[in-house]
């Protein structure tokens, strides 16, 4: 064999054992590009509401320290009447009392944003008995206010937090007597219903949006068994809330009336609690509402 014949061979051999990015793998660079774009964004987001949110609860934190502060420095320099100390005592005691409040809502919503759905953390939980629990810790609030509360429940047994769903509930009916007229009414629900489902391509189940034998399934989806789901299902007789502000009831902080929230002891952390809460037990949560007529809170859970 020539020099120049083995020289070729060589430059062949070489090339042969470069490889060829196959199309398909071209093809998929673009996927990969746009899935590591979307993981930076909602990295980005996360960073984005957790700066927020510790904007937000320093801000909260401002008031009521410095109500305490202020009437605390004037009761010890002798600066308050003696008949005036009781009230003064009563005012730093109700700012304390609603720090409190928010302090535990943050550390609610701070324990489920790093709680997975799935955790270990559950139990075998009867709805029927947590609502009943709630509504009876609130006689005296609904009393106070001149609201009536009703309860209809059925047991519905889930496997969930307790805590959590005592807070969620407790969040949901307190909100309907606090938000509520005078002579108002609350009436909580609690039962099973059967939801349509479907599955996709790969079998995993998802609640569907149309009934038994209702619309064409989408494709890669089939016609699946309902899903068993327990509702939670709080009405009220209060002023309603604005169309335009339904979704934004749920975002933290956020407030309908701002006046009237505070002086109602609202943290705003609230409906942010009922919301997560619904998710980590693969829940959702829906609000539906009329001005000057009520609202309707409704949380489905599913059973299994």
């Amino acid at each position: 064999m020539s020099a120049t014949n083995a020289s070729r061979n060589g430059c062949e051999a070489e090339a042969a054992e470069v490889p060829v990015a196959t199309p398909e793998v071209e093809a998929d660079k673009p996927a990969r590009s746009r899935s590591a774009l979307a993981r930076n964004e909602e990295l980005a987001r996360a960073e984005k509401m957790r700066r927020e949110f510790s904007a937000n609860v320093s801000h909260e934190m401002k008031t009521p320290l410095q109500v305490i502060s202020g009437y605390a420095e004037l009761m010890a320099n002798g600066l308050v009447p003696p008949e005036d100390v009781p009230r003064f005592a009563q005012l730093i005691y109700e700012e304390s009392q609603a720090m409190r409040a928010l302090i535990d809502d943050v550390l609610i919503l701070s324990r489920l944003d790093e709680m997975a759905p799935g955790d270990n953390e559950t139990e075998a939980v009867n709805l029927e008995e947590v609502a009943s629990r709630v509504v009876e810790r609130l006689t005296k609030l609904a009393a106070d206010a001149g609201v009536t509360v009703g309860l209809k429940a059925e047991p519905v047994i889930i496997r969930g937090n307790e805590t959590l769903l005592k807070q969620m509930i407790y969040n949901l009916v307190e909100n309907a007597i606090r938000y509520n007229r005078e002579n108002g009414r609350v009436f909580v629900e609690v039962y099973a219903e059967d939801v349509a489902g479907a599955e996709d391509a790969s079998g995993r189940g998802f609640v569907h949006g149309v009934a038994p034998g209702e619309g064409d399934a989408e494709e890669g989806v089939k016609a699946a068994a309902p899903v068993h789901m327990g509702v939670i299902r709080v009405n009220d007789t209060g002023a309603g809330i604005p169309a335009d502000k339904l979704e934004k009831i749920f975002e933290r902080f956020y407030r309908l009336e701002k006046s009237r929230s505070k002086e109602l002891g609202g943290t705003g952390l609230g409906l942010a609690i009922v919301k997560h809460a619904a998710l980590y037990h693969g829940g959702e949560v829906s609000v539906e509402s009329e001005e000057d007529v009520g609202t309707r809170f409704t949380v489905r859970l599913p059973i299994g």
